[in-house]
């Protein structure tokens, strides 16, 4: 699926997303979200962990900069100010967001920083995390999306400076993950790896082995 495509049906998604959540709120069933302490305390750490300081503070975030990590696209949907890589206040040297000329107006803080930021993974993942840093604006919403775009979860994270917040679910089903905030920005994005097609196949034919040894000890018992 290309970028504008996508960005156009996940802005869609969003607004849908949101409504729902004021409205009814996201059932208790689905609710799986964890906090914790970002850099440079970061805690908890698993997995890929991306602190977006490969490139110069200053540089432009660009959709396929991580695809060698695992991301296969990083986007910010609302298209507002610049996003890019910005002096960090809380893991230097950078942290990405809009910059003071993102907003979207009509918000709590009218100094910039709002968006909507969409990871997409190369592949599904079960557990993902981000940091949120300088929150001084109205609440920001970490919400996880499967292969169809279909909503997993979504978690408003609890206020303050900086916080570390994700999901951690029981499966691997977690295709997209999408931060959207007023004033804001994230860094140290985690999130587990997932095996590649070979290493499943072998662990499916492990278990069916392993599943028709047990079969054939209990034939010789019976």
């Amino acid at each position: 699926m290309n970028s504008p495509r996508l960005a156009r049906r996940l802005r869609s998604v969003v607004l849908l997303c949101a409504l729902c959540v004021m409205v009814v709120g996201v059932p208790s069933v689905w609710a799986v979200p964890f906090t914790g302490t970002p850099s440079p305390s970061l805690s908890p750490i698993f997995g890929t962990l991306i602190n977006f300081d490969d490139k110069p503070t200053g540089t432009l975030v660009g959709v396929g900069d991580y695809t060698s990590k695992g991301v296969a696209a990083v986007t910010e949907l609302e298209g507002l100010g610049v996003f890019a890589r910005y002096p960090s206040t809380q893991s230097q040297p950078n942290y990405i967001g809009t910059g003071p000329t993102g907003e979207r107006g009509a918000d709590a803080s009218n100094t910039g920083w709002d968006g909507s930021i969409l990871f997409q993974f190369a592949g599904l993942t079960n557990k993902v995390g981000i940091g949120v840093a300088d929150s001084a604006g109205g609440p920001e919403v970490i919400s996880a999306f499967g292969l169809g775009l279909n909503l997993l979860e979504s978690f408003t994270v609890p206020a303050g400076t900086n916080v570390y917040a994700g999901f951690d679910r029981p499966s691997a089903d977690i295709k997209f993950f999408l931060i959207k905030g007023d004033f804001f920005a994230v860094d140290d994005l985690q999130f587990s790896p997932t095996p590649e097609p070979a290493t499943l196949l072998l662990l499916g034919s492990t278990m069916a082995g392993l599943g028709l040894a047990a079969r054939r000890r209990r034939r010789r018992q019976g």
